[in-house]
């Protein structure tokens, strides 16, 4: 057995991460889902990639998110651009643990730490005009490897159910960089461009991703969470409800971005589905529901999950989809989305996302789209939430 082993060489690496409770609680910050893991009992949430990815300077990796089955075979479900290099993978290719990044010396390519084969991926579209839905890959597990029931560091086995994003849903994830993060879904039916391959994966440009998830606060995700699963953080009657929501792929400086989970079931055939408990949870967290009262609707740090009003969030859906195409063409501009009013909560606006809220780029963004309120969100440049190491470290 390799000796338990931590290497952090992490271009934008985000440690230090507490989470909140009811009280304020120490959450792992991301070392112990970056080291070996004894084979057979492979927890997902963990560093992980393709033992190709790397190139002539950089290696890179990302997260195992979790597990699925598909004819009764597990396979690990992760991003396009953390398994199969972005669209340039081969079925067979070694799925390691951990990624390249956290390896000792850092990028060498140990075909010993192989635990899953690729098996397939839904292509990244990047020529103008197309658009998509999911970044996914999908890896038969190797034989006495993973968990079997797919338990996911810090969150434990998910459940069964899947969760259909809304505005102020809390969730969480478990994740390579960033570990155990809480956060909370900020806008649905969100267009953005994502740009990939700065250093490593095949595929290079910028890809258009529609019906996504925006989750906040910045500090939910960083570079190397890319493939983390997004569940569903309530606590009911001391039962945490761990339900599926999405898969992180992608983030700027101040968000992150997930692909719908049906989405990305859906974009395999034959089915897929989750490897999931009918009740989730962990032995933490029923431990610490004895020191809760007897009904939490989500984490302290965010707020509870307040309905948008269904008629507000339609008409902002209309006017999105109404003239997406003209905002998208204004210059700074990488995305929309359906979020909630800053001045009235319950209700729906538009969000148009910019790299940077400028003077000239606000006067050129409308204030209201059919008369439909129009916040500007600054996300930075959005990119694939892979994280990359040089040769030399």
């Amino acid at each position: 057995m390799k000796p338990r082993r931590f290497r952090l060489c992490a271009v934008g690496a985000l440690l230090g991460m507490t989470f909140v409770l009811a009280a304020t609680l120490s959450a792992d910050d991301g070392p112990n889902h970056q080291i070996f893991q004894a084979r057979a009992t492979i927890q997902l949430g963990t560093s992980g990639g393709n033992i190709k990815d790397r190139s002539k300077a950089f290696c890179c990796s990302g997260t195992l998110g979790a597990l699925v089955t598909r004819a009764g075979v597990k396979h690990i479900l992760s991003n396009n651009h953390v398994l199969a290099r972005t669209n340039k993978g081969s079925v067979g290719d070694d799925i390691i643990q951990p990624g390249l990044i956290d390896q000792n010396p850092v990028c060498s390519q140990d075909v010993n730490d192989a635990v899953a084969d690729l098996s397939e991926w839904e292509p990244i579209l990047f020529t103008k005009g197309t658009t998509n839905i999911v970044d996914a890959a999908i890896a038969q597990v190797r034989d006495g490897m993973v968990d079997p029931e797919g338990s996911i560091l810090d969150i434990g086995k998910i459940s069964a159910d899947l969760a259909t994003a809304a505005i102020n849903m809390p969730v969480k994830k478990s994740g390579r960089t960033t570990g155990l993060t809480l956060g909370v879904v900020a806008a649905v039916n969100v267009t953005i461009d994502v740009k990939y391959g700065s250093v490593c994966g095949g595929g290079r440009g910028t890809a258009r991703f529609r019906d996504q998830i925006r989750i906040t606060p910045g500090s939910f995700s960083a570079g190397g969470d890319s493939g983390s699963l997004v569940v569903e953080d309530v606590v009911e009657d001391l039962n945490p409800r761990t339900m599926p929501v999405g898969l992180l792929f992608a983030g700027g400086s101040n968000d992150t971005f997930a692909n719908p989970i049906q989405s990305v079931l859906d974009a395999f055939e034959p089915d897929v589905t989750m490897v999931a408990s009918t009740t989730g949870g962990t032995a933490f967290w029923k431990w610490l529901g004895r020191f809760l009262p007897a009904t939490q609707t989500a984490h302290a740090a965010n707020p509870a999950h307040r309905p948008i009003d269904p008629a507000s969030q339609a008409a902002a859906t209309q006017a999105k989809e109404r003239h997406e195409q003209a905002v998208m063409r204004i210059e700074g501009v990488v995305g929309l989305g359906v979020g909630a009013s800053d001045v009235a909560p319950d209700e729906a606006v538009v969000e148009v996302y910019v790299k940077r809220a400028t003077p000239a780029v606000r006067a050129a963004i409308p204030a209201e789209l059919d008369n439909v309120q129009v916040k500007v969100v600054e996300t930075g440049e959005i990119t694939a939430r892979t994280d990359a190491c040089h040769l030399d470290r």
